[in-house]
């Protein structure tokens, strides 16, 4: 029956994937959960022969092999196959009611917070609606027309599929899981079956998203899965611990030889962090929700646009390693910086893809200043500019930047105030040296060059000339050392220096230039990032 059911699921599955626009339009519902159903059936096929042994395989491969939000949902309803036939060895409608009961219980015990409209909806309402009768036809038939009309209702009582105006993917799974099972029982009553109808007639493909208040933003989110084998923390613990941090759709289920999660979260690394706290994990997958959803809108052409999310941030940066930089940090990049700086419109561009109730720019150049704050008024007020005049400054801000601050259940003492604060502070404490190359003879800060002298600034300031890059970046970094120490009138000991180096910089010359700034400023710790900058060989953060 359940090699029907999958069978009947494999056929529309990319029916199902198109339907896909909850929690989020990603488009891969039907291949998750069938995924999940065919990890099944092979743990299944080397059981034993009898109903014990083969659901509690089915239950287990499920569990193991669960596969997106829908996935380990399903893995909890072939949980309650598993319960019903615990201490049976035969499979009858009688059975069969009492898994389709457990399977509602268990599915929505797994989730943090039930929502109308969904899969959960459908096995609710097959599970109030359960015929009784031990013939296993009526309780399938039964079910199917109870799930029938609950699959109608997803497409209003859910917000997004309601702006979609199409049914729930998850829902529609179960229900063709149903059939499939109908289909092998008895193939006369399948065949008197409705199809139901999965679209609102006229339906638009692009459609205004539902608001912040009824579903969490996918703006440069993650989905987040993995194992935990002979887990030391119980599931309920790890899950409540995910919520507080602020994820979205979490998923903990398993009991103390295995745990499975999925969860939604903008930093995936917290939701790892928690996992790893009960043990090594296994199997992770982490996917960017970003290209997910772009690619489920090539694919259907439903265009849904994602509540903002909380707070988000643009930097304008100069090269390639610092745009990864920048996304490691959970920001968007905005290439700038010498001869190459971004316009307003670019940054208000920007500004509004960020898609956030507040979004902070930051320039990280003099000279970009301005047009941020332009860019700023332009594109509305709920936009903070914090005035980095340096990529030194800017990579400083990037630390305090949470942007899971103020995401709703999330609990933590700080607000989008007080990142936007902490941003500035950290980016005035920073100081930045860049080592460039003089394209004209001139005195600039009372230093004479000649064209192609090597130059070293130091936040900004040119303070030393030299035949050569290295020799320039040496003794620029010696002039942190009579910098003044903010708050006790000492001097500057920077013990962090981050080492950016350009485009054209060999592996062996940054090697070269790192070993001279040990030598300039002992006691730091130097690291050595690639920047991809032109026109600066060497650009250095100091703290």
């Amino acid at each position: 029956m359940i090699e029907a059911a999958a069978a009947r699921l494999q056929r529309e599955t990319a029916e199902v994937d198109a339907l896909n626009v909850y929690p989020l339009p990603d488009g891969d519902t039907g291949r998750n959960m069938y995924q999940t159903i065919v990890a099944a059936l092979v743990r299944a096929r080397e059981a034993g022969p009898s109903v014990r042994e083969v659901s509690a395989a089915l239950a287990q491969g499920a569990l193991m092999g669960a596969r997106g939000n829908s996935g380990v949902i399903l893995s909890q309803i072939m949980r309650g196959f598993r319960e019903a036939f615990a201490e049976s060895d035969t499979a009858g409608g009688k059975e069969l009611r009492d898994a389709l009961a457990r399977a509602r219980a268990n599915a929505f015990s797994a989730v943090d917070r039930p929502a109308d409209g969904t899969m959960l909806s459908l096995c609710a309402a097959v599970d109030e609606h359960l015929a009784e009768t031990d013939d296993m036809t009526a309780v399938l038939v039964t079910s199917l027309e109870a799930g029938a009309e609950s699959l109608k209702r997803t497409m209003e009582d859910n917000p997004l599929n309601r702006a979609a105006g199409v049914v729930d993917a998850g829902a529609y799974g179960i229900w063709l899981l149903l059939l499939g099972a109908l289909e092998r029982v008895d193939r006369r009553a399948a065949a008197r079956v409705s199809m139901p109808v999965l679209r609102r007639p006229g339906s638009q493909r692009v459609a205004a998203g539902p608001s912040s208040a009824e579903v969490a933003s996918w703006t440069g989110g993650h989905c987040v899965q993995y194992l935990v084998a002979s887990p030391t923390r119980k599931p309920e613990d790890l899950r409540r611990e995910m919520v507080e941090a602020g994820a979205d759709s979490v998923l903990v289920v398993g009991d103390s030889d295995l745990i499975k999660v999925h969860a939604h979260a903008a930093r995936p690394e917290t939701i790892t962090g928690i996992g790893e706290s009960a043990g090594a994990l296994e199997d992770v997958v982490i996917e960017d929700f970003d290209s997910m959803v772009a690619e489920h809108e090539r694919a259907t052409g439903i265009v849904l646009k994602s509540p903002p999310r909380p707070l988000a941030a643009v930097a304008v940066v100069p090269g390639d390693g610092f745009a990864e930089i920048v996304r490691s940090f959970y920001m968007t990049p905005l290439r700038g910086g010498a001869t190459m700086n971004p316009s307003v419109g670019e940054l208000v561009e920007a500004i509004r893809a960020a898609n956030a109730d507040t979004v902070v720019v930051l320039p990280n150049d003099r000279n970009v200043i301005l047009a941020a704050r332009e860019a700023a008024r332009v594109a509305g007020p709920a936009v903070e500019v914090v005035e980095t005049t340096s990529v030194a400054q800017g990579m400083a801000a990037l630390v305090p930047f949470d942007p899971m601050v103020g995401v709703k259940g999330r609990r933590t003492r700080r607000d989008v105030a007080d990142v936007v604060r902490d941003m500035r502070e950290a980016a005035q404490e920073a100081h930045g040296i860049e080592v460039t190359f003089a394209t004209r003879d001139t005195t600039i800060d009372d230093v004479a060059v000649a064209r192609g002298d090597a130059i070293g600034l130091l936040d900004g300031r040119l303070v030393v000339r030299s035949t050569e890059a290295l020799d320039a970046l040496e003794r620029a970094a010696r002039r942190l050392l009579e910098l003044p120490r903010s708050g006790d009138g000492g001097r500057f000991q920077p013990e962090i220096v981050a080492l950016y180096t350009g485009a054209d910089v060999s592996d062996d010359q940054a090697g070269a230039a790192a070993d001279r700034l040990r030598q300039a400023l002992p006691g730091a710790e130097v690291e050595v990032r690639r920047g991809g900058q032109p026109h600066y060989p060497f650009i250095v953060q100091a703290e």
